[in-house]
């Protein structure tokens, strides 16, 4: 890690949690919040309903009290405008401090996340502007494919396994939206694109490129490999079928991000012989396949959206 320089002020953050109609799987989240410390300042958390029927309000109020017993205050705020996209704006909104910590719903904070994962802004100041964590896949109760590699788990949101030690980002290192700390003040005059981002069915993501554009503009980020969560994988996306159908949405999802960030869609050449996809029998495929067709899949989704939109 870098030396340490003075940070310029206490390290106050916000905890948003955007959340839709998941209250067992909120209900874990929140209360994983309740061992969290930030011994660098004060923090919060705000919980953001995109369900419109206000769902979550109740599981949120118990919760909150909860977290109140040790001294944090626990906030719910609604958002009709359905997409995540606009719940996490209004998650920018509603927070009160100057760092955001984004965790998911579906996501449980595990030993030490937040202190690991402002640590950074602690230590090295205004030399650093975001801070990614990584993140453990949970099956629950689903016993993990035989063909679920390693490899795969990113398609996943999990897994980014950049290195074993703390460290800055490099330019083509990624991460996810779910377990992740950034300044408040990067967000001025920018937000998540509602175009981006889960809606409904679609499995489009990359409502997260706002921070590769805030990355190009000079935001530095790093990584902090022990600022772990887990992620809960729904039992209906272990099958080869749905990953294929989410990688699809990514090659739409990346086609977009592209576009968004000022960079030319490069329309790939793509040969298929439509007799022999039809005619695969999905669950047999074997994982080396399997990733063959994720990136087949991939790249049709993207050329989909490049000669379309």
């Amino acid at each position: 890690m870098p030396e340490p320089t003075p940070s310029p002020a206490a390290v106050d953050a916000t905890v948003v949690v955007c959340t839709f109609r998941r209250l067992r799987l909120l209900r874990a989240c929140l209360e994983s919040l309740i061992a969290q410390t930030n011994p660098f300042g004060a923090w919060d958390v705000v919980v953001v309903d995109n369900c419109p029927d206000g769902s979550a309000e109740a599981t949120v109020r118990e919760c909150g009290e909860r977290l109140a017993e040790h001294g944090v205050e626990a906030r719910y705020a609604a958002e009709p405008k359905p997409g995540v996209s606009h719940a996490r704006n209004r998650g920018l909104a509603e927070a009160r401090h100057p760092l955001i910590c984004f965790l998911d719903d579906d996501e449980r904070a595990l030993s030490g996340w937040l202190a690991t994962l402002l640590e950074p802004f602690a230590t090295l100041g205004e030399a650093v502007d975001i801070v990614a964590g990584e993140v453990d896949p949970d099956f629950g109760d689903s016993p993990r494919p035989d063909w679920l590699a390693d490899e795969l788990l990113e398609m996943f949101s999990c897994r980014w396994g950049w290195d074993t030690k703390p460290r800055y980002l490099q330019e083509k290192e990624w991460f996810g939206e779910g377990n992740v700390a950034f300044r408040k003040r990067l967000f001025a005059g920018v937000g998540f694109d509602p175009t981006l981002g889960r809606r409904g069915d679609a499995l489009t993501s990359s409502e997260g490129v706002v921070f590769t554009l805030l990355r190009h503009q000079g935001a530095r980020a790093f990584y902090a490999p022990d600022a772990k969560v887990s992620h809960f994988i729904h039992p209906e996306r272990l099958s080869k079928k749905w990953l294929l159908r989410r990688q699809f949405f990514q090659g739409i999802s990346d086609c977009q991000a592209h576009r968004l960030i000022g960079k030319s869609p490069l329309v790939p050449r793509i040969t298929i012989e439509l007799h022999k996809v039809l005619g695969v029998d999905f669950d047999r495929l074997s994982t080396a396949e399997l990733k063959t067709y994720c990136h087949v899949y991939h790249r049709l989704g993207y050329f989909v959206a490049a000669t379309t939109t």
